[in-house]
């Protein structure tokens, strides 16, 4: 079973994909969340990436791996 997260490298390169609807995310920057008070919101600010498509939340994930199904 994969997991609802997504990862920092992945948002920095660009290339993220919604684990909730599978649609890609064409500019993750420009979708990035914060739970509390942020100087700039950035890849390593942000708490969460939102989806346009389906309008989720996913969390990124704290691990430093980036294959989901571990």
């Amino acid at each position: 079973m994969t997991r609802n997260v997504v990862f920092r490298e992945d948002v920095r390169a660009g290339a993220v994909d919604c684990p909730l609807c599978g649609r890609q995310i064409a500019f993750p920057d420009e979708h990035l969340v914060a739970f509390g008070a942020t100087a700039e919101l950035t890849a390593e600010t942000a708490d969460a990436v939102e989806c346009p498509a389906c309008s989720g939340v996913t969390f990124f994930d704290s691990d430093a791996s980036t294959d989901p199904d571990e």
